[in-house]
């Protein structure tokens, strides 16, 4: 859904949605699943600065004297041009910046740190707390791209991601289930029974579905 406000726009993607789009600046964005971005249909003078909640990828448009500025509840990711994605989830506890190249500085409240490429940023919003870690950025940004990749990640995680992708809920039948990990590397837009059947078919779980 896309609906303008005075001079902003509010994209919003539904659960097993996404959307791209291209800001006045020329910048490109991808939008996750269940995400949304606010947006100034003309970018005043000295800075251009959207608003994200849930989970995009910015290619931005390199403008030195404008910086952009994304900001994503408390955070703020501040580039001049560079390629990056940004998680912010309200349901997670962690904001998560990944950067594939160029450089961002990812800040909360004045202070903040500055990523260069394969390092991720994850702000913790209860505690304020930034850790910065060296990261296979395949595995956080791989979605814009129409691929699901996991590396030893729990069946839970897996499956919340791909609810939000297929737009589907989960009941567990046995509680230790939702640790059992995973890894996964498979096209996105592939039905999302075949996925589970590939999990199936490890022997170590089985899935029913309803409706």
């Amino acid at each position: 859904a896309k609906e303008t406000a005075g001079e902003y726009n509010r994209l919003i993607t539904p659960r097993g949605g996404e959307y791209a789009v291209v800001l006045a600046d020329g910048t490109k964005v991808w939008l996750n699943a269940e995400s949304e971005l606010h947006y100034p249909v003309h970018f005043p003078e000295h800075e251009r600065e959207v608003h994200l909640k849930g989970e995009a990828y910015f290619d931005v448009k390199r403008d030195t004297s404008k910086p952009f500025i994304v900001e994503a509840n408390s955070l703020d990711v501040r580039v001049l041009g560079t390629e990056f994605g940004v998680r912010a989830y309200q349901d997670e506890t962690c904001i998560r910046t990944t950067l594939k190249k160029g450089k961002v500085s990812v800040e909360n409240k004045g202070s903040g740190i500055v990523l260069t490429p394969g390092m991720q940023a994850s702000f913790d919003k209860e505690t304020s707390k930034m850790d910065v870690q060296e990261v296979n950025v395949n595995l956080f940004l791989a979605w814009k791209d129409g691929r699901l990749v996991f590396d030893n990640c729990s069946l839970e995680n897996i499956l919340k991601d791909l609810g939000k992708w297929y737009d589907f809920d989960v009941r567990y039948e046995r509680e230790d289930a939702r640790l059992i990990p995973f890894s996964l590397n498979i096209k996105k837009h592939d039905a999302f029974a075949e996925v589970l059947h590939l999990l199936e078919d490890t022997g170590c779980v089985e899935f029913d579905i309803e409706d």
